[in-house]
């Protein structure tokens, strides 16, 4: 169908009612929550709201371009809505969802000018952090084309008592960053140990530094996009440094209470 068409037909089904909220769309599969140790306090589950929409190219011929997405958003944490949404690269809006539905239409569309269909599934979940901490772990799927999508994940540390997201650099004591890479390179090295191929992973994908983390009752977990320290089908790797590698490194505020 002419491309020209295409777009009469999406704009036709947009004025009648087609691009819609679905509330009670199925959540996605999520990532299995990591076991809490029974000693290791976390913060409270922030007050939520499902943030969800899905949509699908009804002018075409299968496969058709989707967009779905199964979050949250904060409404006594605009910040953190608002951190979570740049996180995915939502473009600027006067609400979440309205946020969310430019970024559908813009795949939409994009997805019609190269004749491809296109899809992306974002899901998000809440976590318990540890103290004050909770965090909100993100994956967000794009296929453009090709062999295969790629996931890219991130992770928001929010504070509950600061009501901010917190990074590496809030968390360390003064002077401790070089000190913290060490530990995640010894990290690295313990999980390079329990891969089969170990080998040619040391070889071929060496330790490299990760701005995605997350404060988890488990320990440190620092997450990696696919490629980074392995081939694509080993997903997204995450190494964990357990709390007691940290002391003196981190704040104690950012550690479990002892």
């Amino acid at each position: 169908m002419p491309y020209a068409l295409r777009l009469i037909g999406v704009a036709l089904l947009a004025s009648l009612g087609w691009w819609q909220w679905q509330p009670e769309t199925p959540a996605l599969a999520t990532l299995p929550e990591p076991a809490t140790p029974a000693l290791v306090s976390t913060a409270p589950e922030l007050p939520a709201k499902p943030l969800r929409l899905k949509l699908r190219d009804p002018v075409c011929s299968e496969p058709c371009t989707e967009f779905e997405i199964d979050a949250l958003q904060f409404p006594k944490a605009p910040a953190l809505t608002d951190a979570f949404l740049t996180a995915i690269d939502a473009p600027a809006g006067s609400t979440p969802e309205q946020r969310v539905m430019v970024m559908a239409k813009t795949l939409m569309k994009e997805a019609a000018e190269f004749h491809e269909p296109w899809k992306q599934i974002v899901k998000a979940q809440q976590l318990p952090g540890i103290r004050q901490v909770v965090v909100i772990d993100i994956d967000n799927y794009t296929y453009t084309g090709g062999a295969h999508g790629t996931n890219v994940v991130s992770s928001l540390n929010w504070d509950v008592r600061l009501q901010r997201v917190v990074t590496l650099k809030d968390m360390l004591l003064p002077a401790q960053e070089a000190a913290f890479w060490r530990e995640a390179k010894l990290a690295h090295k313990q999980w390079l140990a329990g891969q089969p191929d170990a080998k040619s992973l040391a070889d071929d994908w060496p330790f490299d530094k990760t701005d995605v983390l997350a404060l988890l009752p488990n320990g440190l977990v620092l997450k990696y996009q696919p490629y980074a320290l392995g081939p694509y089908s080993m997903g997204t790797p995450e190494i964990v440094i357990p709390y007691v590698r940290l002391a003196g490194i981190f704040k104690p505020e950012f550690l479990p209470k002892p």
